[in-house]
């Protein structure tokens, strides 16, 4: 009798992974690590089309899932679902018989698993273990995988861009960048991650001091392993073998850091797919018999239709600005005197030039990139290059979280906080204006004016959910593009 096939799925928060055993529980085939930016359920759709083309659909005897996506899909198909911790656990004691600890960093959660055997040195007997001691982090995505590659993503490209690139190979790409630069580092910085916001500006802040990005980069790894040290193992006896799995496992620069702590510490083979391993394993275990055929499969290739709340579609009905942005360009007299205001952002670097009308004749919108000084040297070359000598700036003044290192590098007139020049600018628009909500890459405020003067301001302190740094790697999850698509699709 040919051989009958066990399918596992694990479908995270982040990515796809899928494991295919025979009935010897021989792996015949694992899918290559792939992010799912949102469409879970198309590329489980495709996915196991593939697999009833590839094994043919008669042959594939159960079908399971596991991950955070897992539980909805199985319910809907009718088909076996396992936690995936008992998932990880599972696959991970099934590549290393002896394992006693398995540290496990995935897009979204981390976690410690100790287990303890009843039989020690007896490797070749897998059931006869029990789980010691578990630990994973809260609602809180500090230190995982999707917050590694949003830092990757903000140091490497153009955020706000229509043309921005968000494929998958996109993202591999810059990772891997990303990874080989820090690499190189001789000198890690002192990153702070105990909390994503912290840890984005921290990251922030040594890029706006000078800090090499090779340093900030392994730094930042550095401190992942170390939070992760602090709020999940806490005061534990880690034993040998350890074994670290999930998306961070492919990561060489979060693995160096890690045999910091642990030297002898084991990236087992299918590290990534070790969940989907796990539930085949228990599906085949329990003799589990869940197929997927004809309108079963249909279920979840189509759209589902969900039942929420809806209210009248937002308007922007009064507003001094152009929809476009732009500034009516002017004919500029030799030597215009000028006066120039620079915005140096955490995600964004902008100026704007205006002359002793106080009309804005020359502005730029660019990403910092983690380069505040590289980007302010390119901003200048292009207003030299646009209004060349026809422009006399007589004052200068920058303002946002790289004014200072900035403001000393151009030695500028005046350095400005961002509550006095969101203000200043706002009552040059309109001189009645008393309330202004800012949202930023990294920051959202409250300013209250009186008078022309802010007299009151409250900002995020510790959650940057709103700002927009956070809708960017949102939408970044769901493969869509911030800029005018994201708005098209939340407003149809």
């Amino acid at each position: 009798m040919a051989d009958q096939f066990y399918v596992g799925i694990d479908c995270g928060s982040v990515s796809l992974n899928c494991i295919v055993l025979n009935e010897g529980k021989e792996i015949v085939y694992e899918l290559p690590y792939e992010r799912h930016v949102g469409k879970v359920e198309e590329r489980v759709y495709e996915l196991v089309r593939h697999l009833n083309g590839k094994f043919g659909e008669e042959k594939i005897e159960s079908l399971s899932f596991t991950g955070s996506h897992g539980k909805n899909l199985s319910e809907r198909l009718g088909v076996f679902y396992e936690y995936e911790t008992i998932s990880q656990v599972l696959g991970a004691i099934f590549v290393r018989a002896d394992v006693k600890t398995i540290i496990s960093m995935g897009g979204q959660d981390i976690a410690l698993f100790q287990i303890k055997h009843a039989a020690p040195g007896n490797a070749e007997e897998t059931d006869d273990w029990k789980l010691e001691y578990f630990n994973t982090n809260g609602p809180c995505a500090s230190g995982t995988g999707s917050f590694i590659d949003q830092q990757a993503q903000r140091l490497a490209t153009s955020m706000y861009s229509k043309d921005v690139d968000i494929s998958q190979a996109k993202i591999d790409r810059i990772l891997a960048d990303f990874i080989a630069l820090g690499a190189g580092s001789k000198k890690p910085a002192n990153v702070a991650c105990r909390c994503t916001v912290f840890t984005k500006s921290d990251m922030i802040h040594l890029q706006n001091k000078g800090e090499k990005l090779e340093d900030i980069i392994y730094g930042l790894h550095i401190g992942n392993a170390r939070n992760y040290m602090s709020t999940i193992v806490c005061n534990r006896i880690l034993e040998d073998p350890i074994l670290f799995i999930g998306g961070l496992s492919m990561n060489r620069l979060q693995v160096e850091a890690f045999r910091t702590y642990f030297p002898n510490l084991v990236v087992p083979r299918h590290n990534t797919s070790l969940g989907a391993l796990g539930v085949a394993l228990q599906a085949l275990d329990l003799g589990k018999k869940d197929r997927t055929v004809g309108e079963t499969l249909k279920k979840i290739g189509g759209h589902v239709e969900i039942s929420a709340p809806r209210a009248s579609r937002l308007a922007l009905k009064k507003t001094p600005f152009p929809e476009t942005n732009e500034i009516r360009k002017r004919p500029l007299k030799r030597a215009t005197r000028g006066y120039l205001g620079i915005d140096v952002g955490s995600t964004t670097t902008k100026y704007a030039l205006i002359n002793d009308d106080r009309e804005i004749i020359h502005k730029s919108y660019v990403p910092t990139r983690g380069k505040p000084i590289e980007v302010t040297q390119r901003l200048l070359a292009t207003l030299l290059e646009d209004v060349g000598k026809s422009v006399d700036i007589l004052g200068t003044a920058t303002t946002g979280s790289g004014r200072n290192v900035v403001g000393d590098f151009l030695n500028v007139d005046l350095i400005i906080d961002e509550i006095t020049a969101h203000a200043r600018g706002a009552v040059e628009i309109d001189p009645e204006i008393d309330t202004i909500f800012e949202i930023g890459g990294q920051d959202s405020k409250y300013i209250y004016i009186s008078n022309g003067y802010p007299l009151d301001f409250d900002m995020n302190k510790v959650c940057a959910a709103g700002t927009g740094s956070f809708l960017h790697e949102l939408a970044g999850k769901f493969g869509i593009n911030i800029v005018g698509e994201f708005q098209d699709i939340a407003l149809s």
